[in-house]
């Protein structure tokens, strides 16, 4: 099994690092996979330096440093995300002594019209997508504001980076390492511990208010053939927000420029996927976009729902492949989909022990630490250090 393999090779690969600590030049906005990561190297040990201030991404263990004279002679490598406010000229103080690493979060390619029949973004396509909407190269005082009036870039300049893992990866990005989004820990926060039987939801669709993929599915369950008397839930899971008190500020004052929200946590949320035996779990808008990864399928799974996925048949997640948790996850149609979770709910020990090894599996293999030394094995081994 490719998964353990990974696991079992990257043990311990934090320590092959010397300094332990790496520069984040960070995007403003919120970023998932990013978030795993930094998480990841905050538990291995690893001090994450962030350049006048905090970040949205990184708030809860960054280390704010003002100046960057010698920098590289201090860290392992730097880190860089995308979507806007990423500070690509602090890159020109820099020697590039050191691996540069981007992440690649982003969902989609906003502007198709140069890519009519590609419909994936490489990150530079992505960011000649975001000089179209975004004020470029405000002044300084506004790049060093904790909560910014508007979103803004930089110019790329001469940035180029080493390797580029990319949660939305597509065979077609051959030149991208796939990261998955993976389990944060907070997801666990709100887990009930729930048995199979003390869960009352047979089978959970969360919709949304936009996203074709979301309406299709939200119509196909309102008129699927319900004659088993199945205790569906189809509908929108909101309510009241939690979240944490030291970032309270920021998502109350934040007008959805950075956005902060994405950190509350809803407790009817919670409670709908902690109360679902089986919960859908789909592409939110078209087939490309956003690409197949979101945080659902892992806050379901730390809350101890069995999760039916659709994945695009050209997502390439074949170097992290998450079939491998569980090989009965996936379906390819509405005819796959209805055939399994019928089935499931019609041998309820079947799906409690395909549940558990989910469960199980997942959080061995896609909690913060163990994709963090997957992100440090391919670091460490493509860029020789």
């Amino acid at each position: 099994m490719l998964l353990e393999e990974i696991y079992q090779k990257t043990l311990n690969i934090e320590n092959k690092f010397t300094k332990k600590k790496v520069l984040f030049i960070p995007t403003e906005s919120y970023d998932d996979p990013s978030i795993t990561i930094i998480e990841g190297l905050h538990k291995l040990g690893f001090q994450i330096l962030v350049y006048k201030k905090s970040n949205i991404n990184s708030w809860f263990c960054n280390i704010i440093i003002d100046n960057l004279d010698n920098i590289e002679d201090k860290i392992d490598f730097v880190i860089s995300n995308i979507h806007w406010g990423t500070r690509w000229s602090l890159y020109e103080q820099l020697y590039h002594k050191v691996p540069y690493i981007l992440i690649d979060g982003e969902d989609r390619l906003h502007d198709w019209s140069k890519h009519k029949h590609w419909k994936r973004s490489s990150w530079r396509d992505t960011i000649e997508c975001r000089e179209k909407k975004y004020k470029r190269n405000p002044p300084e005082n506004i790049k060093d504001k904790d909560l910014s009036p508007y979103r803004w870039i930089e110019n790329v300049g001469n940035y180029k980076p080493d390797i580029i893992f990319k949660s939305q990866k597509y065979k077609i990005n051959n030149d991208c390492i796939y990261l998955p989004f993976g389990i944060k820990d907070h997801y666990f926060d709100y887990n009930q511990n729930k048995k199979l039987d003390e869960r009352e939801i047979d089978i959970c669709h969360i919709g949304g208010k936009c996203g074709e993929y979301r309406k299709i599915m939200t119509e196909y369950m309102n008129k699927y053939d319900n004659k088993n008397n199945f205790n569906i839930f189809n509908n929108l899971a909101y309510g009241d927000m939690e979240c944490d008190i030291k970032i309270k500020k920021y998502i109350d004052t934040d007008k959805n420029v950075h956005s902060w929200h994405r950190w509350r946590f809803c407790k009817n949320y919670s409670n709908t996927l902690n109360n679902s035996k089986i919960l859908i779990n789909h592409g939110l808008d078209k087939y490309y976009a956003p690409g197949w990864d979101s945080k659902r399928l892992w806050e379901a799974l730390a809350n101890g729902a069995f999760v039916l996925y659709y994945k695009q048949v050209d997502f390439d997640n074949s170097e992290y492949p998450i079939e491998e948790i569980c090989k009965y996850c996936k379906y390819s149609n509405m005819d796959e989909l209805k055939e399994k979770f019928e089935y499931l709910l019609s041998n309820k020990k079947l799906l409690d022990n395909y549940r558990l090894k989910f469960i199980e599996n997942g959080k061995k293999y896609y909690n913060s630490e163990t994709i963090t030394r997957y992100f440090l094995w391919n670091i460490k081994n493509k860029c020789n250090i």
